[in-house]
């Protein structure tokens, strides 16, 4: 059987004991999937979603609100990741995404828009040396050229710029089930200066050894502490890196 054949079997084995009651059975079979060599490299949003159900079922809301999150990272208007995020949200008492930004989402894909966006402007770009070079100078053929130039590269910048991926490499959630307090300084015995919910999305501003110094929220409700980095498990795992811009 081929590696592609295989880890489709596997992959319906691990659907199959979801829907049968047995999340833990599933939970597995999608750990072991997203860890081997074919998905850790390009990633699942299906796959993750349905690990994130699973841990839900398991009674880790926490955990599963990670594993939506990283769906979303891959698809950032995959609806069912969306869907069950927001539902996971609300049963660990935090806010929702902004429904207006699933929606965009859904339409425009920033994946989509950051290389497409690429390829019609470098295409642009070489018709346009072309006209000027070769080509009849028209004004009409020069415009359009420059238009399409502009609006490739522009495209491409926008879809970086609503990323989700963009600045994940900094961020983490915090997957403990009891959610941790934040310390004054990076040790046990410090001061206790807040507590994160579990599910919470921090971002790690600094390390020292076993401890992050971490922010979370922002305006007024923002806290900034010390938690132990066994504490949160960082969002963004290999598979979803952002894709290059031409």
């Amino acid at each position: 059987m081929s590696a592609g054949g295989e880890a489709a079997a596997k992959a319906a084995a691990a659907n199959a004991s979801l829907l049968s009651g047995h999340p833990i059975d599933a939970l597995a079979g999608y750990t072991q999937l997203l860890e081997s060599p074919q998905f850790a490299r390009v990633g699942s949003p299906e796959l993750w979603c349905n690990r994130g159900l699973a841990e839900e079922k398991t009674g880790d809301p926490a955990a599963a609100s990670l594993s939506f999150r990283r769906a979303l990272l891959l698809d950032p208007g995959f609806v069912p990741a969306q869907q069950q995020l927001a539902v996971v949200l609300t049963t660990l008492g935090l806010p929702a995404p902004s429904a207006r930004m699933s929606r965009l989402f859904t339409m425009l894909s920033p994946e989509v828009m950051i290389l497409g966006g690429a390829v019609i402007g470098w295409i642009s770009l070489f018709l346009l040396v072309v006209l000027l070079v070769r080509g009849p100078r028209r004004r009409g053929y020069l415009v359009s050229a420059l238009l399409a130039l502009i609006l490739g590269h522009g495209a491409s910048l926008v879809g970086s710029l609503i990323d989700p991926r963009r600045g994940a490499e900094h961020q983490a959630v915090v997957t403990a089930k009891k959610g941790p307090a934040l310390r004054s300084t990076p040790a046990d015995s410090a001061t206790g200066i807040g507590n994160l919910a579990p599910g919470t999305v921090i971002t790690i501003l600094s390390q020292n050894g076993a401890w992050w110094y971490v922010s979370s929220g922002s305006g007024k409700a923002a806290q900034q502490g010390w938690i132990l980095s066994e504490l949160a498990t960082p969002l963004l795992p290999p598979s979803c890196a952002l894709p290059s811009r031409g």
